[in-house]
């Protein structure tokens, strides 16, 4: 978990300049910034929260399938 965050908030500080269109012919730029920090928040979020639920739902049904399999031997 932590190295996902220290690499997502050193990128998202690191575009934060480029977002806010400062400096000359920064307005050009600013909307890419803003995508790319809204693509990191995205997938930051699925990598910290979606992911690890997904797949304790199918090691869960994985869990299920094996027990029924040794109950099947008894």
């Amino acid at each position: 978990m932590r190295p996902v965050l220290m690499t997502a908030i050193a990128m998202i500080v690191g575009m934060l300049p480029m977002s806010l269109g400062l400096g000359e012919g920064g307005e050009q730029n600013a909307p890419l910034g803003r995508a790319v920090i809204g693509g990191l928040l995205l997938a930051t979020f699925t990598t910290l929260l979606f992911v690890p639920v997904i797949y304790s739902i199918f090691r869960t049904g994985e869990m299920r399938k094996i027990d029924t399999e040794e109950e099947a031997y008894v």
